[in-house]
């Protein structure tokens, strides 16, 4: 967190402002006061008035001075909270610091935490006021002096269209007495700044003169009063001419300032929500009169300010699901522009089932459909959003099926929408891939022509780019006597690239134009970096047309292009894509050495890999030229998949057979091994990802009975599978509690877990399985058992399990499991329980490590490790904990010594390439479950 020192006088002073805010008694704050350390008692007052502490040290000394169950110390807690967040971000604005985001969501977590608690105090401490400008304002300090504000700190949430106000864009434009600063929680508003004239007469005029005052239901003039009933702003009768000068869009974690007294306009999206943290500094700047412009015919207009149909703790509710849902989505959309497309299918999928679970937890609530809206707001358009991401990165990985399905959703639930314009080329770009050539056309000429009527520009540059492509591939599917289609496609492509210049150009021009009271990334850097790879792209499907054509020279010119601009691009698929058709060009120019060191870049997407992702006659054929040219297909990527394994993913047939021609060129590479480990790779993601994640995600009590379930279900109805995984077993503890030694597979303990497969079976079923992770300690040449003839790991098993039972007495013993490898996996033959790990780890509620001085070397003991730590972290459901030998000083057994205690698994910094195996065979094994655990998050 950014260093700044908060002084406790500082403190003192914010939350005075707070208990205004919050109608708290001057005789309560006091008596909050006299908690915050230290105390100033009589004698030390002085010496500690200058005591100053970093933001995490005073969250850690109030947490302590607050530690009463108490309603009313809860309440004191709450207000100190909300004094430390403003507090922070006052130093930080008034010292020039930019607010990190991680500054932010820790100040924003102990403001929401306050809202969301506060229901439970005996009295009402924040309330939530209509604004004139439509937002809904709750205060969180407000220290007033004279009728004038010297700081006013407020949350302000634009709701959905219908909850906004009646007079919210007829006094749009207005200006502030105090200087102002805000902090962007969630959603996206647009600023537009003006410069504002008088103007002659009402005719040259485009508003009119407004005067504000406000009304407490004690007095009604022009001095600001925290708590209003309702404000009024009456016709001066002086008219003005506003003429708009520069606009900025403001998104999550971003922050932007306004002097005192300059006129601006706050625009947010009529069907979405935006909320922020805004600060009003006299300190920086006031005048007294500040104005509102309104309508030239204007009168006068009121505001009631009451509004109880929602509270401060649903408001606060609310900004933090929309805060979350956009985390994940931005997580996602950086992952796809990396091309990671399971990682971003994971964020994506998490951000989908946010807004699902919210609508499906009010309605099993029984709450009406407002009360519904009010956690989500919207809840449709945030579903169409994330859906559309889904589509997109679904056709990024070769799904084109089910691309086409979700997308095909989205489409028919929006109105029109320049989302919609998008999503409907997106689904133009799937028919192309799937040779639906005419179709793919329709779909492009309609996104062109309904963007061009929107004004939508970067809609119509793709759009543009698109149909060259499509009219490319008829020209090659159909023939082209007269080279009209050609011809065609290579203008369109032309206009692509000239297209999307023009648009960054003016892109960055107008980042270069906005105010310098914008602080932070002032423009989205992702159309920018959109921009430049449709640029990219565009150049290189102009050396593809010129490379038909037989113009080599100016194909190769075309696609070097092409790569050099992807020099600092993220999206690895591009960069492959982009040396292929250099690459390409230079084989025809016989520079087959260049052309290889191009396909055959080691450690990234490799030109084979990027066509094998996206399956389709055109990439086929691409693919037919990289085989006979002798590139590598044997490389591996940053996310540990070759393009075999894409070809298996897609099931192209034909792929895998060319990627599996070229292999055969090198005699080292052991074909089976590799199909073998694509197809397990493929299984794995349509278990884990698509079928189980989706249950941990739901975070219910009885979760890992359900993914128990489900994994069971699946096997039990897909051979292929059932060949390829060993199903979910435990061990009963009463048994292997009895049994005296640690069990093998040949013992028969081991019970299928299927729950509520059959009568009965219910019964045999485990409530709760334990997994136990633990080194092979018999060192006896031969040995059959990894256990010593001592039965030590038994013993520490049994000791493990026992202790797990004494933190958790809900758990009924004879309802308990155990899952350990030696008893649960067939021995003889271990391929379906070694290729399962990772799905295993994932239904059991927890894994205990039998550490030791060796432990943590092997690299079985590591890469289970490395699973339980991902699970734990990503899901909550699960638990770790590690066993470990405590001298009698650290373990409190001051009587009896030292001995083995149970503690939960602190997070380890696992680096497999380091670790031991007793067999180096295993190593590949290992290697490709540490890939698979990086997907477990």
């Amino acid at each position: 967190m950014t260093d700044i020192s908060i002084a406790r006088s500082s403190l003192v002073w914010t939350l005075q402002g707070v208990a205004a805010a919050t109608k708290t008694p001057e005789d309560a704050i006091q008596a909050v006061i006299q908690r915050i350390p230290p105390d100033t008692n009589a004698q030390d007052r002085a010496a500690n008035a200058v005591d100053c502490l970093s933001f995490e040290h005073w969250q850690h000394a109030l947490a302590s001075n607050f530690q009463d169950a108490g309603e009313e110390t809860q309440d004191a807690y709450r207000l100190v909270n909300i004094a430390l967040a403003v507090s922070f971000l006052r130093e930080a604005s008034r010292q020039g610091h930019h607010a990190t985001p991680d500054d932010l969501t820790r100040c924003w977590d102990l403001i929401r935490g306050a809202l969301t608690t506060s229901d439970r105090s005996t009295r009402h401490l924040f309330t939530a006021s209509r604004s004139a400008q439509g937002f809904l304002a709750v205060p969180l300090c407000s220290i007033i002096q004279a009728g004038r504000i010297q700081e006013l700190f407020r949350l302000h949430v634009w709701l959905p269209d219908g909850k906004r106000g009646d007079h919210a864009l007829a006094l749009a434009l207005h200006s502030h007495q105090p200087f102002a600063q805000s902090w962007i929680l969630a959603g996206e508003g647009k600023d537009k700044s003006y410069r504002v004239e008088p103007a002659g007469n009402p005719d040259e005029a485009t508003h009119a003169g407004y005067a504000l005052v406000w009304n407490d239901g004690k007095s009604r003039d022009a001095a600001y009063k925290t708590h209003q009933t309702h404000s009024t702003v009456e016709h001066t009768g002086r008219f003005f001419r506003a003429t708009e000068t520069a606009s900025a869009v403001h998104t999550r974690n971003m922050t932007y300032s306004i002097p005192a007294n300059a006129f601006h306009a706050s625009e947010v999206a009529p069907d979405a929500l935006h909320a922020t943290l805004f600060f009003f500094d006299a300190q920086r700047g006031f005048v007294q009169d500040a104005g509102v412009l309104g309508p030239k015919d204007g009168t006068s207009f009121t505001q009631v300010r009451d509004d109880a149909t929602v509270s401060p703790s649903v408001l606060a509710r609310t900004v933090d699901a929309i805060r979350a849902w956009e985390g994940l989505v931005d997580e996602g959309r950086q992952h796809a522009q990396r091309s990671e497309w399971e990682h971003a299918l994971r964020a994506f999928n998490a951000a989908l089932i946010l807004c699902q679970s919210d609508a499906a937890a009010a309605a099993a609530r029984g709450e009406g459909e407002g009360e519904e809206e009010a956690l989500f707001p919207n809840v449709a358009l945030y579903r169409q959003r994330v859906m559309g991401e889904l589509g997109k990165t679904n056709r990024r990985f070769g799904r084109y099926e089910t691309a086409t399905q979700i997308l095909e959703h989205a489409v028919a639930e929006m109105g029109p929408s320049a989302h919609r314009v998008e999503l409907s080329g997106e689904l133009g770009v799937n028919c192309r891939h799937m040779n639906r050539l005419e179709d793919a056309r329709r779909a492009f000429e309609h996104q062109y022509d309904t963007a061009k009527q929107l004004g939508l520009e970067t809609e119509m540059c793709r759009a543009i780019g698109n149909l060259g492509m499509v009219h490319y591939q008829l020209a090659q599917r159909d023939g082209d006597g007269d080279g009209g289609l050609l011809d065609l496609a290579i203008r369109e492509l032309e206009e692509r690239v000239a297209t999307a210049r023009r648009l960054r150009r003016q892109h960055e021009k107008n980042e270069n134009d906005v105010p310098t009271t914008t602080q932070g990334p002032s423009s989205d850097p992702a159309l920018l970096s959109l921009l430049k790879t449709w640029e990219t792209i565009g150049l290189a499907r102009l050396s593809t047309c010129h490379y038909a054509r037989g113009a080599v020279d100016q194909a190769a010119l075309s696609a070097l292009e092409s790569l050099r601009m992807t020099h600092d691009s993220s999206d690895a698929t591009v960069k492959a894509m982009s040396r292929f058709f250099y690459g390409r060009a230079l084989l025809r120019l016989n520079r087959r050495k260049e052309a290889l060191s191009l396909f055959n870049l080691p450690g990234t997407c490799s030109p084979a890999i990027a066509l094998a992702k996206e399956p389709s006659d055109e990439h086929r054929s691409y693919l037919r030229e990289l085989v006979a040219a002798g590139a590598d297909m044997d490389i591996v990527d940053e996310q540990g998949y070759t393009a075999l394994d894409h070809a298996v993913f897609n099931a192209d047939v034909e792929a895998e057979a060319l990627v599996l021609q070229g292999l055969a060129k090198n005699a080292e590479t052991k074909i089976a091994g590799r199909r073998s480990e694509a197809r397990l790779r493929k299984g794995y993601r349509e278990l884990f990802q698509d079928l189980m994640r989706p249950v941990l995600l739901r975070r219910e009590r009885h979760c890992l009975r359900d993914l128990r379930r489900a994994y069971a279900d699946a096997l039990a109805a897909d051979d292929a599978k059932r060949a390829m995984f060993d199903g979910m077993s435990f061990l009963p503890w009463p048994e292997f509690a009895a049994l005296g030694r640690l069990p093998g597979h040949q013992d028969g303990l081991r019970r299928k877990s299927v729950p509520g497969q059959g009568p009965g079976v219910e019964d045999l079923a485990a409530d709760v399985v334990i997994f136990i992770s633990y080194r092979w300690i018999n060192e006896t040449p031969g040995a059959t058992s990894p256990d010593d003839e001592n039965h030590t790991q038994y013993q520490r098993m049994k000791r493990a399990v026992e202790g797990y039972l004494q933190l958790h007495p809900s758990v009924d013993p004879l309802k308990l499991g155990i899952w350990m490898d030696h008893a649960c996996v067939d021995q003889e033959d271990p391929s379906l329980g070694v290729a399962a790990l990772p799905m295993i780890i994932a239904q059991c509620d927890a894994m205990i490590s039998l550490v030791d001085d060796q432990y943590y070397k092997r690299g079985w003991c590591a890469v289970e490790v490395l699973m339980a730590q991902t699970l734990r972290n990503s899901y909550g459901n699960h638990h770790w904990y590690e066993q470990l030998w405590l001298p009698a000083a650290e373990s409190g057994d001051h009587l009896g010594g030292g001995g083995w205690h149970l503690r939960e698994g602190a997070n380890q910094d696992i680096v497999m390439k380091d670790k031991l195996l007793t067999y180096e065979e295993d190593r590949s094994k290992v290697v490709f479950l540490e890939r698979q655990s990086k997907l477990l998050g």
